[in-house]
């Protein structure tokens, strides 16, 4: 009882709105007016009688409770409150009275702080200079000094009064565990509260027996009051929501309660894992595989696919998204199999089992946080902010993969820095049945980040975006915290974009596949200039529409797109430019694509092409502007190459043959390998090390004996031999990717 008198004194205007708002602080003042309360008082609380209501105020005020409808704090339990810091206030008159009448002036004058409607400030609301208690000459001058001891005793008196509730809060809040409250924020809010204050945000404060903060990066305010759970959200979670979780955080950075480096470390401590789950997981996904490669593609049955999709769904109960996705695009790889498609390949497929074999091991030993995180991956991206972001649309693209999702990707150039960015509007496609967007209708959608268009529309503008969010690989996310401000309709001309097109195609070539390390993890991009295009047409062999474009000098690249029916109209639209530029014969075009490489020639999937009229006037201004920019240089890159042609096919076709032998080992599955099988391995081995590729010649002849042996042996180890199979198919696709650098390099060296 004593414990509720006294936080009944404590318990301020600031704190009563914070249990409940402003508005019904105010009418319960009116009430008590109104009101004749009969208070009961019990050692767990006091029992308050009014008019519509009976009342129960308990310790913590939050607690309290009335016979009224409402299930939050009411004007009739704030009414309750006032009624007994009154009745505290004027036992405290009586006790002063028997003590003399200086104690009763002193308590009268403490009283005038209660009322509502002041329009002084609270004191925790210090203005510069009052707060150190500095006055001014003319109110030193007119100010009554005999009154000053009993100001000091009052402004004691409040604050006294104050401070026991406002260091319990404090209290609370600078000992509320870290790691409770980054669960509590969630890895990627998490992780985004230290991205802005790396970057000098901070929020605002405000201090009393309610602590206010004001995030401005979220736009959300936060009320903390003791006990904790009382606090309030302008997102009105009643649970300690991330916001909260976030003002608990700053808070203690603020009293210096922790520290920034501390936060940091929080996100290299291990994560709570489900262990158990883990390892299930892991095991399963590397029984399942173990015993597809024993087996053979060839004496699989159709349920293979169905397998990889159940180790999936296995896969996302255990939090793995990266072994959920790298499944999927197993099982349709297997579909594509059984179905007899011409675009499966067995390498593709073994190369992904394989992977998938490694990392289910590596996921079952490592007890690395941040290995442990990378292997698992993420089902939502972590997206870091940026907080002013330039954008002009370049194109888009229908999609369907084969990790079961289709949708659009829409693509955005920053043009101040030349990076790429893009959003993606994905739906899954796993299950039969699912209802698919009728066409059409993605143009006609409405845009992301607030743009008061179509996403047609939106291709031909630029806009700012403030508070964007990205991932490493470019995508934008699209959350309610990010603006939009359109500038204008997209502008091709400015000197900026002009910079980030190339037109020496070994400049696009090392800065694709260079061997520099790529800073941007995502899809690669770029926009090509094409001097001059030579006709093309449509494979029918291979279903494939294809042309060649070459720069200055006459370097080659070949724009080629794949028929499928994502594909059908950029077909269309390429074979209508092919007419064109028959009729045109100078006519220039800049092309927005992936560059990739293939059997050593450089390639650009093509996602949108341009006029030259969209970046220049006139082929005069063209020409003047490559004119300034010195012409295309041979890169010395190309020219100490100490090898041939014949060299690099040669090498070319040997490490597809190692390829190969990979493949058919898989299709006839290590526990029926053919009597060729051996020699062959062994005689890759031998020329293997012929041509300096040590690493191949070891593993092969590893591969040749541990496999020859098991046809005499009862006990075989699958695990080492998997292990090595796992090595050679990495090295030799190193390798591969090296050598078609290098051939591509060559042609560009030759053109020379």
């Amino acid at each position: 009882m004593e414990a509720l008198k006294q936080m009944l004194t404590q318990a301020d205007d600031e704190y009563l709105t914070g249990l409940c708002n402003k508005g019904t602080v105010k009418r319960a003042y009116k009430d008590l007016d109104q009101e004749t309360p009969a208070a009961v008082w019990s050692e767990t609380g006091a029992e308050v009688t009014l008019k519509e209501a009976v009342c129960t105020i308990r310790m913590p005020l939050g607690e309290s409770t009335c016979t009224c409808p409402s299930r939050s704090i009411c004007r009739h339990i704030i009414t309750a409150i006032l009624y007994l810091k009154n009745s505290q206030r004027n036992t405290a008159e009586s006790s002063a009275q028997e003590a003399g009448p200086e104690s009763i002036k002193a308590e009268v004058k403490s009283d005038t702080s209660e009322k509502p409607d002041a329009s002084e400030e609270p004191s925790t609301m210090k203005k510069p200079g009052v707060s150190e208690g500095i006055n001014t000459p003319e109110k030193s001058n007119t100010s009554d000094t005999s009154a000053e001891p009993e100001s000091k005793e009052k402004s004691s008196e409040i604050q006294s009064d104050k401070s026991a509730l406002t260091q319990a809060l404090e209290q609370e809040l600078l000992t509320y565990p870290l790691q409770k409250l980054k669960r509590a924020c969630g890895n990627k809010r998490y992780n985004e509260l230290l991205h802005y204050l790396k970057s000098g945000e901070q929020p605002e404060f405000q201090e009393g027996t309610v602590i206010t903060v004001k995030v401005p990066w979220e736009a959300f305010t936060v009320k903390l009051l003791s006990p904790l759970e009382y606090s309030t959200c302008s997102c009105k979670s009643k649970e300690l929501c991330p916001h909260k979780a976030q003002a608990v955080l700053l808070f203690q950075l603020h009293k210096h309660a922790a520290a920034l480096e501390q936060l940091e470390k929080l996100c290299e401590s291990q994560e709570e894992w489900d262990w158990k789950e883990l390892d299930r997981a892991s095991s399963s996904i590397r029984e399942e595989i173990g015993l597809q490669l024993m087996t053979g593609l060839s004496r699989l049955s159709p349920e293979a696919a169905e397998s990889m999709e159940r180790l999936a769904v296995i896969s996302h109960g255990a939090g793995l998204a990266a072994f959920e996705t790298g499944l999927r695009k197993t099982a349709s790889e297997y579909r594509l199999y059984f179905d007899r498609a011409a675009a499966f390949r067995t390498e593709e497929l073994l190369e992904q089992l394989l992977t998938l074999y490694r990392k289910a091991g590596e996921l079952r030993e490592t007890k690395e946080p941040e290995r442990l995180r990378t292997l698992a991956g993420s089902f939502r991206e972590a997206y870091r902010p940026i907080p002013k972001l330039h954008l002009m649309a370049m194109g888009s693209r229908s999609f369907h993969s084969k990790t079961g999702y289709e949708g659009e990707i829409y693509y955005f150039l920053e043009p101040d820095k030349g990076i790429f960015y893009n959003w993606t509007d994905a739906r899954p496609v796993f299950y039969e049945g699912v209802r698919r967007r009728p066409p059409g209708r993605a143009e006609q959608a409405q845009a992301p980040w607030g743009l008061n268009c179509s996403r047609e529309q939106m291709m031909e503008l630029e806009f700012y975006l403030d508070h964007a969010k990205a991932a490493r690989d470019g995508r934008l996310s699209v959350s309610q915290e990010t603006k939009s401000e359109v500038s204008g309709v997209r502008d091709f001309r400015r000197e900026e974009v002009r910079n980030v097109v190339f037109w020496d195609y070994e400049q696009l070539l090392l800065a694709c596949f260079g061997e520099e390390e790529r800073k941007n993890e995502g899809e690669r991009l770029a926009l090509v200039g094409a001097s001059c295009c030579r006709e093309s047409g449509f494979d029918t062999v291979h279903q494939r529409f294809s042309m060649e474009i070459l720069d200055q000098k006459g370097r080659k690249l070949t724009v080629a797109v794949t028929y499928s029916k994502e594909e059908k109209l950029t077909i269309q639209v390429l074979e209508r430019l092919n007419e064109r530029l028959k009729k045109e014969k100078d006519q220039t075009l800049i092309f927005f694509g992936a560059p990739y490489l293939e059997q050593g020639k450089l390639c650009l999937y093509p996602i949108e092409v341009f006029g030259r009229e969209r970046f220049f006037g006139s082929q005069e201004e063209l020409e003047e502007y490559l004119g300034e920019q010195g012409g295309p240089e041979g890169s010395p890159v190309s020219k100490d190459l100490s090898f041939n042609r014949e060299i690099v096919q040669g090498m070319e076709r040997f490490l597809a043959e190692i390829r190969q032998a990979l493949g058919d080992l898989f299709q006839s599955g290590l526990n029926s390998i053919q009597e060729e099988t051996f020699g062959n391995l062994k005689r890759l081995a031998k020329e293997s090390g012929t041509l300096g590729l040590h690493g191949a010649e070891e593993a092969l002849t590893f591969l040749a004996e541990a496999l020859g042996g098991k046809r005499h042996q009862m006990e075989f180890d699958m695990e080492a031999v998997l292990k090595t199979w796992i090595h050679l198919m990495t090295y030799v696709k190193l390798c591969r990717e090296k050598t078609s650098l290098d051939r591509a390099l060559l042609e560009m060296q030759e053109t020379d």
